[in-house]
């Protein structure tokens, strides 16, 4: 099922219409639907469409040769190197040529690129075809274009960063959830829309054990599968997303969980953040310098170093019951950090409506919080106003403490953000009484479940 993805396929077609030929660069981690994109976008411009094979530069050209004859349906030619390739490129005269995959021809020919970049220079930025290179290795397909090193640098017309989906893209890959559940695969399997494949259509519990516990699971070493591509030691790298996946975000912290002097993570951050895309960076709105927090990018990696990375010798063991009974037991803790995400989403989609009789206006939208350890999970920095929510998952109500806990905040934010600050809550069970009172009395509002699904209907991609 593909849904989404409207916005990044109009802004590849508005280039491809282009009277003047465009390289494009596109990249984004593996599986998250790069290359159905592509195909999809292929087929409606028509064009080629080549997937590097991982082999050695005799092996890609002969892939090359046979993709090549059996799209045009034509007698198959053999290239003796990366020229004659792009000769009978010239010769059948594509409007679109696109190259998943590029990453393979760069670490096993870089003399490919070279020779692309010459042709390019020579000939098709004036006259030739639109080029799409695609690749999964982040790291690798940025150093193409990065300074004047890169064998690409200065001549990319346009270049997309495909990222995994936010919330609003994956409830629609569940159409008959209600949206609770949603939120719940959201926070087992991200925003990879190959992930969900193997959630769709069946329970919860079913799905976790399919994917990850089982003795056959596929996605049981996904992320040590992802770090093999792109480092040469991971195991470091493992300490740090653990760490960050048991709630360890700040730098300093982490340095000292894992057991390496102050300065010590920079290389692995820097390969996690930019090389593989599975980091981030937070930093508290309202332009208050803070340490940075790391955190994870998708959901799917929170859940995956939480609950399966460290309990992988009892699985091997035939456990799997245990397992789940584990992560039954603490799930409802993890759903309730990803549900802060998904309410930041839903704002940030709905930016410029209105929930709850009031306007949305955001000029940030994201977390807050200082050196003393005070935090508030969604604020909302408008132009006249900032907005400083809780969000509670709890099948309790919030109750009258809760609406205490956040007031006694606001003063704080407000010293940083020089606005006035209103509070809002937003719940899964609602509120007490006296909550409700207490936050209507600071002159407060509350979002329910309703509110968010409303919204997002509202704003569907």
């Amino acid at each position: 099922m593909f849904v989404d993805r409207e916005s990044e396929t109009r802004a590849l077609r508005t280039l491809l219409r282009s009277r003047t030929p465009q390289l494009i660069r596109l990249f984004g981690r593996r599986r998250v639907g790069k290359t159905e994109l592509l195909r999809r976008l292929t087929r409606s411009e028509g064009g080629l469409f080549f997937t590097a094979d991982d082999a050695d530069r005799r092996r890609q050209l002969a892939s090359m040769a046979d993709q090549l004859a059996r799209q045009r349906r034509v007698l198959r030619r053999p290239y003796r190197d990366w020229d004659a390739f792009l000769d009978h490129l010239e010769e059948v005269r594509p409007r679109v040529v696109v190259w998943d995959e590029f990453q393979r021809v760069l670490a096993s020919d870089p003399q490919a690129v070279t020779r692309l970049q010459a042709r390019w220079d020579a000939k098709w930025r004036l006259d030739g075809p639109h080029m799409i290179l695609s690749g999964s290795s982040v790291g690798m397909m940025e150093r193409l274009a990065e300074s004047s090193r890169g064998p690409l640098y200065g001549r990319l017309t346009g270049s997309l960063h495909l990222q995994p989906f936010d919330y609003p893209a994956v409830r629609l890959l569940y159409p008959a959830a209600t949206e609770e559940e949603r939120i719940r695969r959201y926070a087992v399997f991200g925003g990879t829309p190959f992930y969900h494949v193997l959630s769709r259509g069946r329970s919860l519990e079913a799905a976790v054990r399919r994917a990850f516990l089982d003795a056959t699971a596929p996605l049981a070493e996904e992320p040590q599968d992802l770090l093999r591509r792109e480092m040469r030691v991971s195991a470091r790298a493992h300490s740090i997303l653990y760490e960050i996946g048991q709630g360890t975000h700040l730098l300093s912290e982490l340095e000292n969980h894992v057991g390496v002097a102050k300065g010590g993570l920079a290389p692995y951050l820097e390969v996690l953040r930019h090389g593989l895309d599975l980091v981030e960076e937070e930093s508290p709105v309202c332009g208050v310098r803070r340490p940075a927090r790391y955190i994870f990018r998708d959901p799917f990696f929170e859940f995956y170093y939480r609950f399966i990375f460290s309990r992988r010798a009892e699985l091997e063991l035939g456990r799997a019951d245990a397992v789940w009974k584990q992560i039954d037991a603490e799930l409802d803790s993890h759903v309730g950090r990803v549900f802060e995400r998904v309410v930041r989403h839903t704002l940030r989609a709905a930016n410029g409506d209105s929930v709850a009789g009031r306007r949305i206006d955001g000029l940030e939208i994201g977390r807050w919080w200082n050196r003393a350890g005070a935090e508030i999970d969604v604020v909302v920095r408008g132009a006249k106003e900032v907005w400083a929510g809780e969000v509670k998952w709890s099948r309790r109500p919030l109750e009258f403490a809760d609406v205490q806990g956040l007031l006694t905040r606001l003063p704080l934010l407000e010293r940083t953000a020089h606005l006035p600050v209103r509070a809002f809550v937003v719940t899964r069970s609602g509120l007490t009484r006296n909550a409700r009172e207490e936050l209507e009395r600071a002159d407060g509002f509350s979002i329910d479940f309703a509110d968010l699904s409303a919204l997002l209907d509202r704003h569907a991609t």
